[in-house]
């Protein structure tokens, strides 16, 4: 995308010479149609057992690029260019009906008609100026005998599918703080495949549960930005009253859930991308996570030795916990009825596990840690894996945790990582360096590193 930016003047020369215009219209892959079929005098189609068949040309399509603005920050000048792919023209089909019988219910013929479906729509949008379709792919889906009714004739209706859907690419993201960049590489083949270009530092980032946006926390710049992950652009942005420290997703995907400033807990529509309540939390809140059920939220606050449940429809306080030393980092797994908390004055620092449906200490991982940088769970919740800071004095800096039994399991040296995330088939760790401008790739089954991936300038934070 970045590769595309033009300054301001530019832009808006090519605003009045082109009519450019920002990227509004709505894109779609398909079209519908609806061909009426005049059956010949005396002869009937029963539609509990007509099949449609249809044929299609496209010679008469064509393909236009249209350079069009997206937003990529708050500031009036920050704008970049992308492409409108259009199809335009008319789509022939061929529609049959069969069988086809008499009045007598004898035949098994067929009726046909040609119907041209006119088309002029955006089917994607594109950061490449020549990145049209092969018309050759088109479908032709969901045929459906619609029978007559009301004086209207027997009638076929159908979807044509333009563009196939993409085939959905496994990214993970990495948030550099050191150029403002976020870094996309591709799992499937473990290559960096994008660099998208920030107005500000990023800080954290989050992967919405459908894969379809990358939340960007900016925390100096009190501000998230949002990445389309099909097409690798920054196509929002929403201005928060507040530093955003953490993201969090409800498990029905409905709404992101951000901290920012300690005191404020933000509630965003993830299909609306817009800010739909803000909560309000005392003490302020060193950390927060979301109940696995989407029914509460919990804070922590290090300094009057509280963790705080609230409610997360109302953000009204339901009840506090105040028999923890210094609890800060408090985790939830996205399947579980339980919470890792670390917490401990002095160091090194316990991890109780609190039963979320009592609210109460059920346990304690049977480890000690020097101050831990998160704790990453596996899609399943089966897994959850401990980071600390990495001293060559205690290599051992990652430990793996059965969520079953609230146990380690084993350990693992990690140097110099900031972030994990974690493959969902649980096979591959992906760790992010910011001394080394990496991200390297461990294998879980042993932990020995497979690849390392050159990113962008301090990678702070990934998500997959």
């Amino acid at each position: 995308m970045r590769n595309n930016m033009l300054s301001f003047k530019e832009k808006a020369g090519a605003a009045q010479e082109d009519c450019l215009c920002f990227c509004e219209e709505e894109a779609s892959r398909e079209a519908m149609f609806q061909a009426p079929i005049e059956l010949p005098e005396g002869f009937v189609v029963d539609p509990s057992e007509a099949v449609a068949n249809v044929t299609w040309n496209a010679d008469s399509l064509s393909c236009v690029i249209e350079r069009c603005f997206i937003e990529t920050g708050p500031e009036p000048d920050e704008i970049g260019i992308q492409f409108a792919v259009r199809l335009q023209g008319t789509v022939t089909l061929l529609v049959s009906v069969s069988p086809v019988r008499n009045q007598y219910g004898q035949g098994d013929g067929s009726v046909s008609v040609i119907r041209n479906a006119e088309i002029d729509q955006v089917v994607y949008y594109s950061d490449e100026p020549d990145d049209c379709p092969d018309v050759s792919d088109i479908t032709i889906e969901n045929l459906v005998v619609v029978p007559p009714f009301y004086g209207s004739p027997l009638s076929v209706t159908g979807t044509i599918v333009l563009v196939p859907e993409p085939d959905h690419r496994s990214y993970v993201f990495t948030a550099n703080t050191g150029d403002s960049t976020v870094s996309v590489i591709d799992a499937d083949v473990n290559t960096l495949v994008s660099t998208i270009s920030l107005s500000d530092i990023p800080t954290d980032l989050g992967v919405t549960l459908d894969k379809a946006y990358t939340y960007v926390l900016h925390r100096n710049a009190n501000l998230v930005s949002i990445i389309n992950n099909e097409t690798l652009t920054v196509t929002q942005t929403i201005p928060l009253v507040g530093a955003p420290r953490k993201i969090q997703f409800e498990p029905g995907g409905e709404f992101a859930y951000i901290l920012a400033g300690g005191s404020s807990v933000y509630e965003i529509n993830i299909s609306s991308q817009t800010i739909t309540n803000t909560f309000t939390v005392s003490p302020a809140a060193d950390d927060f996570a979301l109940d696995p059920n989407g029914q509460f939220f919990y804070t922590t606050n290090s300094v009057i030795w509280v963790v705080n449940k609230y409610d997360l429809n109302t953000g009204q306080l339901i009840e506090s916990l105040s028999n923890f030393e210094t609890p800060n980092l408090i985790v939830t797994p996205i399947i579980g009825d339980f919470a890792y908390l670390e917490n401990g004055e002095l160091g090194p620092n316990a991890v109780s596990v609190i039963d979320l449906t009592t609210f109460s200490e059920s346990s304690r991982i049977n480890r000690l840690f020097d101050g831990l940088i998160t704790i990453v769970f596996s899609a399943d919740g089966t897994r959850a894996f401990f980071l600390e800071p990495y001293f060559e004095a205690s290599p051992e800096n990652l430990t793996v945790v059965d969520t079953a039994q609230h146990t380690f399991i084993t350990t693992a040296s990690l140097p110099g990582v900031s972030d994990l995330a974690v493959t969902p088939d649980n096979q591959y760790i992906y760790a992010a360096q910011p001394d080394d401008n990496t991200v390297t790739v461990y294998r879980t089954s042993d932990y020995t590193a497979v690849t390392v991936i050159p990113v962008g300038a301090g990678p702070s934070a990934i998500a997959m």
